[in-house]
């Protein structure tokens, strides 16, 4: 597994960047878990490519391209990789300079990178080949980047060999419906034959939604404990329900082993894994350069507890995910009320505010600390927080907290963003307690409920 990586030279990293990774624990789902985000172009592709480029055993090295060589180091690449047991490999552009690299020993690494870029052909011949060599010839770092997964043919004769395995896999995601099976054509051709209910296709009549959720399981199912599993872009061509079943696979899987995965969909942004030692990297463009963000363990401190606030579940929903896939200029307020008036008054106005509000809000004053430590680790360097008038102490703590990064922290005129008529709430009874523990007396009840809920799904 990958404890570390540092990129030098090679396409945008212009300036030396190290990428620490999650470790799984063998225990907690997602531990082992990577989430890579960024901008297109910011060099997120560039960090799993780099990773390829271990994937040369013996005394085989790559071959950097001059396009992919940055000039600002005078074309020389450096490659830097610490094993989970801190052991350390390098390839390094030879001293004369172009294409030809060199390594510090020979490497045994085996990394499996199902590329963004996983078109198959619709029929293939009949050869066999073991993974390793699969990973050996086909997951290197290649002169350019392929439109295909070249040689997947072998892969599905080794999922053919363990179908049921696989199989179990498929379903998670797919659902019992999708059948399939390696059928052989007049020709002498082979393809796959699959099924839906009546409905029969050949390969070519797979959508690419499908085809990706069969290579990512296909990427999975067969991974041993304490492999390295890498998937650039696993949201390509995927509805969001087969999104999030892929997901609970990921986060599964990650507990023993060590998933990475490149993403633009905030339904690969898990939260509670975060908190619990996932891994969060925000890959940005400062100029010319690629600059690589971790969060740190002050960060996942401040945010635990924040998924369990049941007055503010929205907090860390989906809205509140697509923040990492917006521009660098993010306004954070306290409520999602902040939120729907702000907008409300600046069509009002006909004044188009230039930030992206983040989600519904942060869930009240208190937690504006551990957003703006987010956004600080991850390397954000425009972002405006607003806070209600009665908060002129903590808003003075944050801006001084913040000053480094010049975050712009504001205070409203008034105690609130609208007028608000004294309230009282009656007291009511649940069937749980305050925070949320179910009442004993209700234990059985709960359980019926939910059987009635899922007989009507």
């Amino acid at each position: 597994m990958i404890k570390e990586l540092s990129i030098f030279g090679f396409r945008g990293f212009g300036l030396p960047q190290t990428v620490a990774f999650a470790l799984p624990d063998g225990r907690t789902p997602g531990s082992g878990l990577t989430i890579i985000t960024g901008a297109n172009n910011s060099g997120k592709t560039t960090i799993v490519e780099a990773i390829s480029a271990f994937n040369y055993t013996g005394e085989q090295t790559p071959s950097f391209s001059e396009g992919r060589r940055n000039v600002e180091t005078a074309g020389k690449v450096t490659l830097k990789l610490k094993d989970e047991g801190g052991k350390l490999y390098t390839i390094t552009s030879i001293a004369d300079g172009g294409s030809s690299t060199e390594k510090n020993e020979p490497f045994t690494l085996k990394y499996y990178i199902l590329q963004s870029r996983r078109s198959i052909p619709f029929e293939f011949g009949n050869n066999y080949w073991d993974k390793d060599t699969y990973i050996a010839s086909s997951q290197k770092l290649e002169s350019h980047r392929s439109s295909s997964l070249d040689n997947f043919d072998v892969r599905i004769r080794q999922i053919e060999k363990q179908k049921d395995k696989f199989d179990k896999v498929l379903t998670t995601v797919l659902g019992s419906d999708f059948q399939w099976v390696v059928e052989q054509r007049d020709s002498g051709n082979y393809y796959i034959k699959y099924s839906q209910g009546d409905v029969t296709h050949s390969s070519e009549g797979i959508g690419d939604g499908i085809w990706s959720v069969f290579t990512i399981c296909a990427s999975l199912f067969d991974s041993e404990e304490n492999s390295t599993v890498i998937i650039d872009e696993p949201e390509l061509s995927v509805h969001p329900a087969l999104q999030k079943r892929l997901m609970d696979l990921f986060l599964e899987y990650s507990m023993t082993r060590q998933i990475i995965i490149s993403t633009h969909s905030p339904y690969f942004v898990n939260w509670e894994a975060i908190i619990d030692g996932a891994q969060l990297i925000h890959v940005a463009k400062n100029g010319t350069h690629s600059e690589c963000y971790n969060i740190s363990e002050d960060c996942r401190s401040r945010f635990k507890g924040i998924p369990q606030d049941t007055n503010n579940p929205h907090t860390l929903g989906i809205e509140a995910n697509e923040a990492l896939f917006l521009g660098d200029s993010i306004i954070l307020v306290e409520g999602q009320e902040d939120v729907v008036i702000f907008n409300k008054i600046s069509k009002e106005l006909s004044i188009k505010l230039k930030g992206d509000f983040f989600g519904w809000g942060v869930g009240g004053a208190p937690k504006m600390r551990a957003f703006l430590t987010l956004f600080k680790d991850l390397g954000y360097k425009h972002i405006v927080g607003i806070l209600d008038g009665d908060k002129a102490e903590e808003a003075q703590e944050l801006s001084d907290e913040f000053s480094a990064q010049s975050y712009k922290i504001i205070t409203l005129k008034e105690n609130d963003i609208r007028d608000k008529k004294e309230r009282r709430i009656k007291e009511k009874s649940g069937i749980t307690t305050e925070d949320g523990k179910i009442k004993e007396e209700y234990i059985e009840y709960i359980s019926e409920l939910f059987d009635e809920i899922n007989a009507a799904l």
